[in-house]
C-alpha cells in the first residue's frame, strides 16, 4: 500500500477533525459521517454533530442514511449482472421488456429507447413526470400511468437528461428478467455476497434503529428544526430507495474498481460502467450508473444522492481505489463540497515533500477572535491556517513557516491582512497552546 497516500490520509484526517465540527454548523447541517477508505477498508472514519438534535444524540459512525440516487449504482450493477448471465443486452429496446412503454412525438418514439440509454440518462425521458413525490412524499406503486408523449423531453441518444423515472423502469426490467422482486434480487445478488450488512434497498416497515433522523433544510425564517418524514420509495426504489452506511458504501464502491479482488461483477463489466456515455461538462460525465468526475485533476467515479432529510456523496479515486464518503442528515451542500475538498486535500498533501503526520502537537486546533474562527494544523515543519467556514481549505489556506519555538511567520510575501507577520502560540497547558498573539488580533483556542 502506498505509504505516502496513507500518511496524507492521516494528515487530512487531522484537518477534518479540526475543520468539520464548526463547518457543519456554518452549513446548518445537524450531523455527518466521513469515511476515507483504501480498497474498501476504512483508514479514517469519524462522525460529527447529531443524529437527533432534540435529544442531543451524537452521530455514530455506524449510522444509516437514505443514500437516494446512490441506489442507481446498485441498479446498474444488477443490469450488468443480468447481461453477463445472457438474460438481456444493454442495447435491447426497453419496450421488449415493458410492453406499455409507448409514446411518440414529432421527433422521436419511446420504442427506440434502449436499456443503455436508461442507464446513462440519455433516453431523453422526463426526470420524474407529473408525480409530486418529492413534495407530497407519495412515491407511486406503479409506473405505467405516467407514460405518454409528454414523457419525451429530448430525442433519445442526443443529450443527457437525468431521469429518476428511467431508473425506476430499470427496476421493472430487473424484475421481469430475473423473475423475482427488485428487492430480493439486489439483496441476494449484491448486498449479501458483498457482506453489506447495513444496506437495504428501501425503507422497511420497521424503521431501523441506526437510521439517522433526517431534518428539513435550514431557512432564514426557521425557528425549530423540523424532521422530514420516513417514507418508502416504492416503485422508485431502484432509483432512490437505498439505505446504507459509510463503511458499506466503501466496500461497495471498492468492488467496482477493475482490479478489485472481490466483486459481484466481471472485470469487463466494471470497466464498462466507467466508460463515458454522457458528457455534462469538462469535469463531469456519466457512465452506466456512475458519475465520472475530474476533481482538480484527479479522476473519480461514484455518485451523490438527495432525499428528504439527507444529502450524500461517495467517490472513488480511479487509480488508487480510494473512497471518500460523506453522509449528512439534512438538505445542505456539505456532502458535495466536503467530499471534493477532502479528495483534493489528500492529493495536495501527498504531493508536498514536507507533509508529515504529527499525532500530538501544541498548535493544531480552532482559534477564535471577534473576526473569524480560524483552524491551524501542523503538517510537519510547516503550519497551515484557514477559516473554519471554508468549503475548500486547500484553496484558501495560509502557509506559515517556523521562525523559532512557538513562533511562525506568514509565508505570504504581499497582500492584505497579516502577510509576512508573526504569530506566537502562548499559554501551553496540557500540551496545547491556549492563545495566539498576532498583530492582526489575538485569538483563543476553542474546543469541540
Amino acid at each position: 500500500m502506498n505509504k505516502e497516500l496513507i500518511q496524507s490520509i492521516e494528515v487530512t484526517g487531522k484537518i477534518i477533525n479540526n475543520w468539520l465540527p464548526l463547518k457543519i454548523q456554518y452549513d446548518h447541517t445537524p450531523g455527518t459521517v466521513v469515511c476515507i477508505a483504501v480498497n474498501g477498508t476504512a483508514k479514517y472514519l469519524k462522525s460529527f454533530g447529531f443524529s437527533d438534535t432534540e435529544k442531543k444524540i451524537e452521530m455514530n459512525v455506524n449510522a444509516q442514511f437514505r443514500i437516494a440516487s446512490m441506489s442507481k449504482m446498485f441498479t446498474a450493477v444488477a443490469i450488468l449482472q443480468l447481461q453477463e448471465k445472457g438474460k438481456l443486452r444493454l442495447d435491447d429496446m426497453v419496450i421488449e421488456y415493458i410492453s406499455w412503454f409507448k409514446g411518440k412525438n414529432m421527433k422521436t418514439d419511446l420504442s427506440n429507447v434502449t436499456i443503455r440509454q436508461l442507464l446513462s440518462h440519455s433516453s431523453g425521458i422526463f426526470r420524474d413526470g407529473a408525480e409530486q413525490q418529492w413534495v407530497d412524499d407519495m412515491f407511486p406503486m406503479k409506473l405505467d400511468k405516467a407514460v405518454s408523449p409528454k414523457t419525451i423531453v429530448f430525442d433519445n441518444g442526443t443529450t443527457m437528461k437525468y431521469s429518476n423515472y428511467g431508473y425506476a423502469l430499470l427496476g421493472l426490467i430487473i424484475e421481469k428478467v430475473s423473475g423475482t422482486s427488485y428487492e430480493k434480487y439486489v439483496t441476494e445478488e449484491i448486498i449479501t455476497p458483498l457482506k453489506l450488512k447495513n444496506t437495504l434497498p428501501d425503507l422497511p416497515n420497521e424503521i431501523p434503529k441506526e437510521l439517522a433522523r433526517g431534518y428539513k433544510r435550514w431557512t432564514p425564517d426557521l425557528i425549530i428544526r423540523e424532521l422530514e418524514p420516513n417514507i418508502k420509495a416504492n416503485s422508485y426504489a431502484s432509483a432512490t430507495g437505498f439505505i446504507s452506511t459509510a463503511k458499506d458504501l466503501a466496500l461497495f464502491l471498492s468492488s467496482l474498481h477493475p482490479d478489485a479482488k472481490k466483486s459481484v461483477l466481471g472485470r469487463e463489466s466494471r470497466k464498462t460502467m466507467q466508460q463515458v456515455q454522457s458528457i455534462i461538462d469538462n469535469n463531469q460525465m456519466y457512465g452506466l450508473g456512475l458519475s465520472l468526475e475530474n476533481i482538480s485533476g484527479q479522476q473519480t467515479y461514484g455518485h451523490g444522492g438527495g432525499f428528504a432529510g439527507y444529502v450524500t456523496k461517495a467517490i472513488t479515486h480511479k487509480k488508487d481505489n480510494m473512497q471518500v464518503i460523506v453522509l449528512t442528515n439534512t438538505q445542505s451542500r456539505t456532502a458535495g463540497v466536503v467530499s471534493s475538498s477532502i479528495l483534493k486535500l489528500i492529493y495536495t498533501l501527498k504531493g508536498m515533500d514536507a507533509t508529515r503526520y504529527i499525532k500530538d502537537d501544541p498548535y493544531s486546533g480552532i482559534y477564535r477572535n471577534r473576526w473569524v474562527d480560524w483552524v491551524h494544523i501542523l503538517i510537519g515543519d510547516s503550519l497551515i491556517g484557514f477559516s473554519a467556514s471554508e468549503n475548500s481549505p486547500v484553496d484558501t489556506c495560509t502557509m506559515y513557516t517556523k521562525k523559532k519555538e512557538h513562533t511562525y511567520i506568514n509565508g505570504e510575501g504581499a497582500g492584505f491582512g497579516d502577510a509576512g507577520e508573526h504569530i506566537i502560540f502562548k499559554d501551553i497547558q496540557n500540551g496545547k497552546a491556549q492563545n495566539i498573539k498576532s498583530d492582526g488580533g489575538d485569538m483563543r483556542r476553542i474546543d469541540f
